[in-house]
């Protein structure tokens, strides 16, 4: 009898933990009543009258509504933009495949991935010799902006009563960006 009671003492010391471990006992075995979420309910087409009411198809007892979209192809084309994309291809009238030829040609299929992977490069720091050196100061011809000339350009367009954007912002060459510590020593020279 003694030899029992040693066994079961574990398990009756490891029962609350388990309960323990779970978020919510009493939900995790259904003690809770949890009611239907009114935002998951499907929605029903709206209903219209037709033109002629002579010209309607006979119902069929067991098929769906014409009008009415299935919830698996609306999750589908809630998941999958592409094949919302592809079914609507198909019902554009003209003016807006007009517009669609306006617009240009589509872009490649992995523009979003090289956008992306160029932000990437331009956004790292230049690392410790690259600061000394001053390679990232102006990376990829990228002008910087001579700030006294701008100054007077902004200045001379107000008492004019111009607008800001008139004229081109002064830049400095790309051999005057700013140099790092060593370039500036190899001017001592």
């Amino acid at each position: 009898m003694i030899r029992s009671s040693r066994a079961t003492l574990p398990f009756l010391l490891l029962g609350p933990l388990l309960l323990a471990g779970c978020s919510n006992p009493s939900k995790t075995f259904g003690l809770t009543v949890t009611p239907p979420n009114a935002f998951d309910v499907g929605t029903e087409a709206p209903l219209s009258m037709p033109p002629d009411l002579q010209a309607l198809p006979t119902p069929v007892p067991g098929e769906p509504r014409p009008q009415q979209v299935s919830s698996s192809t609306e999750a589908q084309s809630i998941l999958s933009p592409q094949s919302a994309l592809q079914n609507a291809s198909t019902t554009m009238g003209p003016a807006q495949q007009a517009l669609l030829e306006q617009a240009g040609p589509t872009p490649p299929a992995n523009i979003r991935a090289t956008i992306n992977h160029d932000a990437e490069q331009e956004s790292r720091s230049p690392g410790f010799v690259g600061s000394l050196m001053s390679f990232g100061s102006s990376s990829k011809g990228a002008k910087v902006v001579n700030a006294p000339a701008e100054q007077k350009r902004l200045q001379e367009n107000a008492a004019l009563g111009e607008p800001a954007t008139k004229g081109t912002t002064p830049a400095t060459a790309p051999g005057q960006a700013q140099k790092g510590v060593v370039g500036r020593f190899l001017d001592l020279f």
